[in-house]
């Protein structure tokens, strides 16, 4: 194909050793592989983008591009702090480091929101491959991921705080911090899950700019 010649108007091909204007329109031919697209080609491309645009386009399981692949980090690191990582250090009256599902087994059992919120979305995220249909659960999965920094934030805010009677010494652990880092990321992260609309190719022109056309020799 390197060899190869063509008219920029008419598209006739010739060999390299065959010609160096075109017999018809008597204008310079040009290596085939630099010339742009014909006007039938962006007008078959035109066609296709219109009726299977790329925002609409399926992609593939695997593909952790576009927010997936941080989103389903998030979930999985905030399910994994939700079941195994301490949240609160509890010295008295009794020693215990409890998790948050430690917690939400307890009479705290509005902590399993935020739990089942992060499991949700990592269904959503993984069911959803393309950009349209990540763009449209955008406002879900920032909801699901605010559960757990709301939970956290009610948590402290209603923690004993003990009485002459009775004292209670405990101090939050990392886990707590860490969900609620997480939560934050995840509530960022779901608001920009798929791409934006500014960063969609554009639809193939079907108007050659005036400085692309050849211009015939006279």
């Amino acid at each position: 194909m390197s060899r190869l010649l063509a008219c920029p108007f008419c598209r006739e091909l010739f060999d390299a050793n065959e010609a160096e204007q075109c017999p018809e329109c008597d204008i310079p031919l040009a290596p085939l592989e630099r010339l742009p697209l014909s006007l039938d080609a962006i007008e078959q491309q035109a066609a296709e983008w219109e009726h299977n645009p790329p925002e609409d386009q399926q992609r593939s399981w695997l593909d952790l591009s576009h927010g997936r692949g941080l989103l389903l980090g998030i979930a999985l690191g905030s399910l994994i702090c939700f079941w195994f990582a301490p949240w609160v250090d509890i010295t008295s009256p009794t020693s215990a480091s409890r998790s948050g599902y430690s917690l939400a087994r307890g009479p705290i059992g509005w902590l399993w929101g935020g739990a089942v919120g992060w499991a949700v979305s990592v269904a959503l995220v993984l069911s959803r491959r393309s950009l349209r249909q990540m763009r449209g659960i955008r406002p879900i999965l920032s909801v699901f991921a605010a559960m757990t920094s709301s939970e956290i934030v009610l948590l402290v805010c209603l923690s004993p705080k003990g009485s002459a009677q009775l004292h209670y010494a405990y101090a939050w652990s990392w886990g707590l911090y860490a969900s609620l880092a997480l939560s934050i990321v995840g509530i960022l992260a779901a608001l920009r899950f798929g791409a934006s609309r500014l960063d969609q190719p554009r639809a193939p022109d079907q108007t050659a700019a005036p400085e692309e056309r050849p211009q015939l020799l006279h």
